[in-house]
C-alpha cells in the first residue's frame, strides 16, 4: 500500500492510495511488477480498510496489482466497502476475469488491459464478453512496444469493436514515443495517448508499506 500520483490512462495525475496485491495469472513480457509474484503478506480485509484506506487523504483508491487484483478472494467486498465510505475506486485489471460485478457503481472506474502480441502471447487470454459492461467513466488500454504487431493488432482491435469506449494507448516503458504519437495523428485514431508519468517522477522505484 503507498500513495501516489496515479501515473496512467484517463485519471493521470490524480493522487491516489494504491492498494497494490500480489498474485497473476498472466506472465507479460514486459510486466515492471513481476516483483508482486511472490512474496507479501495476508492482511485481513478489516485491517485493509480500517487502517490507511479509511485514514487516507486521498478520495481516490487504485485497487492494482503486480498482476490481477480480481485474484483475491474478496475483492468485490473490498471494493463496495471503500466506495460505501465515499471514496472513489480505480480498478486495474487484465481484462482475463469477468469484470461484470465490479460495474455496481459509477464510483468504480475501470481501467482494463488488453494485451497486445508483445505480451508474450498473453492476448489470448482476454475476455471479450468485459467489453459489454464498459461504461463512460472507465476505458481500455493497449500496452504498445513495436511499430508492426502491436501497432496493428490494436488498431485492427479498435475498428473491429461493435461499440465506441474510452480508448489509451500506453507506450511501454523505454519505447519511443514520437513514432506512435506521429501514426495516431496520421491515422486519426479516436485514442489517448498517455504514457507512465509515474515513472517519470519516480523511475522504476517500488511503492509499499
Amino acid at each position: 500500500m503507498f500513495h501516489s500520483i496515479q501515473g496512467e490512462g484517463l485519471y493521470m495525475g490524480i493522487p491516489m492510495l494504491f492498494v497494490r496485491t500480489n498474485r497473476c495469472n498472466l506472465r507479460c513480457t514486459w510486466c515492471d511488477s513481476k516483483y508482486t509474484f511472490t512474496g507479501g503478506r495476508e492482511v485481513p480485509l478489516e485491517e485493509l480498510l480500517g487502517g490507511e484506506v479509511e485514514r487516507s487523504r486521498e478520495q481516490w483508491v487504485c485497487f492494482t496489482g503486480g498482476g490481477e487484483p480480481l485474484l483475491q478472494r474478496e475483492a468485490l467486498e473490498f471494493t463496495k466497502r471503500v466506495v460505501s465510505m465515499g471514496k472513489k475506486v480505480l480498478l486495474e485489471t487484465s481484462g482475463s476475469l469477468p469484470i461484470k460485478e465490479f460495474t455496481f457503481s459509477p464510483m468504480v472506474s475501470i481501467d482494463m488491459d488488453i494485451k497486445t502480441p508483445s505480451s508474450g502471447g498473453e492476448e489470448k487470454h482476454f475476455l471479450k464478453e468485459n467489453l459489454d459492461y464498459i461504461r463512460d467513466n472507465d476505458y481500455v488500454k493497449f500496452v504498445i512496444a513495436s511499430r508492426g504487431g502491436d501497432y496493428d493488432y490494436s488498431v485492427g482491435f479498435i475498428r473491429s469493436m461493435q461499440r465506441s469506449v474510452n480508448v489509451v494507448f500506453q507506450p511501454a516503458w523505454g519505447t519511443d514515443m514520437r513514432w506512435l504519437a506521429e501514426a495516431v495523428v496520421r491515422d486519426a485514431l479516436p485514442v489517448r495517448l498517455l504514457p507512465q508519468f509515474h515513472k517519470f517522477i519516480w523511475g522504476e522505484a517500488r511503492g509499499g508499506v
